[in-house]
């Protein structure tokens, strides 16, 4: 098994708009792209289902004849934008508050680790792809060893076990005979392990905003691409190896984008009741909401990774049908769905803290991973149930005159796509390796009279714990 984890200090940042929600159609879209074959670790046994015989990479010293591979792979640190996908919605004049986990504003920290639940022990299984000028690839599935508190990974072993890939050794074999002249090697890690998909773990919500929360393991997916490889002989000519050209350590980059989208309550904190002459307080209970995205948008996908076998150099994502294991489709005809409604609902309380550039603690965030980047669509919140938003009499607060309702707010992030021949700046497209902090903001407004109260107002009431006002 292979685990990514992403360690979060205290972050954030806002911005917002609004649009209609995209339509898209939902069926799969063909797939010409050759699984990799399953690697083992040291001799292992492991053969995916349908495929060729492994090519294995073995785990120990090179002997005669041995052809060795040696990769090094470093975490890149994250670009971290205040905002969302365009600049005007960057706030100005605030003076960020950062707590104090958060050194230099890398509130975010990306490192892999390893266990021993399957798999390969104390390895993460990450996929390696050699090719070459003409196009032609050999994929391996590979262990490799976590370094450097998980900032680190590598992979040093043979590369032997072509017997029943007769393709795949035709090619390394004309690899080798050039001594890796015109050749390149290109990882990504976070995948599913076996095969070429990826399985999105959907929106992750963080309902109080601190240091060292943890994000599911393979959350994102990294990778490099592209890294000029070139060849080593030792031992007289008997052992070789193949690294990258010059021994440079290879750059492991997160693929897609990352939003962590704060959404702020901004209603009074406490609600007030009159009995017996006297008046109390309770808390506001959290306001029910929806979280809706576009089908469109590649958080509510399920994604095949594919690989770009004509030149060799990217790693991409194709849309295969919507995700309904974390959303369930919405008005749908002709089969489109016009937006995914997230299963859960949010429950997102009053906001404590002033309006910032950054989330301060309790904050309510919900963090969200889109592995394509230029994917575009539409994020947005809708109300459940109106209780205590409702400018009923059971929405007063203390010390405010008339009833709280829920006003007029931006409630959807819109990434728009580009028409054809349109140069349009409203076309906001995310960039690979980077972490959004996008917020919405839910705004009261203040009416003179009550508004009818919807029914069963005694349950929630009962539940509340109501204190003398000071």
């Amino acid at each position: 098994m292979k685990k990514l984890f992403v360690l979060l200090a205290v972050a954030g940042i806002f911005a917002s708009c609004s649009k209609e929600t995209p339509v898209v159609p939902t069926g799969p879209k063909a797939q010409n792209q050759e699984a990799p074959i399953t690697l083992s670790d040291g001799g292992a046994d492991g053969e995916a289902q349908g495929q060729e015989a492994p090519v294995q990479l073995t785990d120990g010293e090179a002997g005669e004849e041995g052809v060795r591979l040696s990769l090094r792979l470093d975490v890149e640190d994250f670009e971290e934008v205040a905002g969302g996908f365009d600049a005007a919605q960057e706030p100005r004049a605030v003076i960020p508050s950062i707590n104090t986990g958060a050194a230099n504003k890398k509130l975010i920290d990306l490192r892999a680790y390893a266990d021993e639940e399957g798999g390969v022990p104390n390895r993460l299984t990450g996929m390696i792809y050699l090719y070459n000028k003409d196009g032609e690839y050999i994929p391996f599935n590979a262990p490799f060893r976590v370094y450097n508190d998980g900032k680190s990974i590598g992979y040093d072993g043979l590369v032997s076990g072509f017997d029943k890939s007769p393709t795949y050794k035709k090619y390394f074999d004309k690899m080798v005979g050039r001594h890796m002249q015109n050749c390149y090697v290109s990882v990504i890690i976070g995948n599913d392990p076996g095969n070429l998909n990826f399985t999105n773990k959907g929106p992750y919500v963080i309902p109080s905003w601190d240091d060292n929360v943890t994000l599911p393991g393979n959350f994102v997916m990294l990778k490099s691409e592209a890294n000029p490889l070139w060849w080593r002989d030792n031992k007289n000519g008997k052992v070789h190896e193949i690294s990258t050209l010059k021994n440079t350590r290879m750059k492991l980059k997160m693929m897609g984008y990352l939003m962590m989208l704060r959404i702020r309550n901004t209603f009074p904190q406490y609600i007030t009741k009159t009995e017996g002459g006297k008046r109390y307080r309770a808390l506001r209970p959290p306001m029910f909401t929806y979280l809706d995205l576009s089908p469109t948008l590649s958080a509510a996908q399920e994604q095949q990774l594919s690989y770009d076998n004509n030149s060799g150099t990217r790693f991409y994502m194709d849309p295969k049908v919507v995700d309904e294991t974390n959303f369930e489709g919405k008005h749908r005809w002709g089969g489109r769905y016009a937006f995914m409604q997230y299963k859960q609902i949010l429950q997102v309380p009053v906001s404590t803290t002033p309006r910032g550039e950054l989330p301060a603690k309790g904050d309510y965030v919900v963090a969200m991973y889109f592995p394509q980047a230029d994917d575009y669509g539409s994020v947005g919140i809708r109300q459940v149930v109106p209780y205590f938003y409702d400018g009923s009499v059971y929405s007063q607060a203390p010390g405010i005159s008339g009833y709280q309702a829920l006003g007029d707010f931006k409630d959807k992030l819109e990434k728009y796509k580009p028409q054809k021949n349109q140069y349009s700046a409203d076309y906001r497209k995310a960039l690979n390796n980077t972490v959004y902090y996008p917020f919405i903001e839910i705004s009261p407004k203040t009416v003179p009279s009550p508004q009818p109260a919807a029914s069963n107002y005694q349950t929630y009431l009962r539940q509340l714990k109501w204190e003398p006002i000071p």
